[in-house]
């Protein structure tokens, strides 16, 4: 007997492991973070800052968060000494956050044990299978921020 591959029902299982897959990772990163002084949040924060310096509202649009949750994000990692506030000109109240070094060196040091582990418990994955979770993943993101949008869902920047 011949099975019917079915894209949409396959894409929908895929998507269906989104959550799980990102609860298991938001708690082995939030293991692996133990001792180092920042949160999961700081984390992806100073992720995000060691790109390139950005204003409070661009992180939160990049992010996906609220605008308040990442300003007391930033507060927080600049009172720890990670972030440091850089001038912006165009715009005085809203300055670029960019990290300090000392803040670099943490998350690159985050990153090295991060991509350690990766390899131990994923290094078995080509990188022709890497590329199209990749694709897929991208799509699939771009697709539902758009539907999101469309559809008026509130806009992350927005007040409470």
């Amino acid at each position: 007997m011949q099975v019917r591959f079915d894209k949409q029902e396959r894409l929908y299982k895929a998507i269906k492991l989104v959550r799980p897959i990102h609860l298991n990772v938001h708690r082995s990163i939030e293991r692996m973070l133990e001792g180092s002084g920042i949160s999961v949040a700081e984390r992806a924060v100073l992720e995000l800052l060691c790109g390139g310096p950005l204003t409070v509202p661009e992180a939160a649009r990049r992010l996906s968060m609220k605008r308040q949750f990442v300003l007391r994000i930033v507060v927080g990692l600049l009172a720890k000494g990670f972030l440091e506030k850089q001038p912006n000109p165009e715009h005085r109240r809203a300055y670029f956050c960019a990290p300090s070094a000392a803040g670099r060196d943490l998350f690159e040091a985050i990153h090295r044990r991060e991509l350690e582990l990766l390899h131990a418990v994923l290094g078995d994955i080509n990188q022709t299978e890497v590329v199209a979770a990749l694709r897929v993943m991208t799509r699939v993101a771009t697709a539902f921020e758009d539907l999101a949008r469309e559809l008026g869902a509130p806009d992350t920047n927005e007040g409470p």
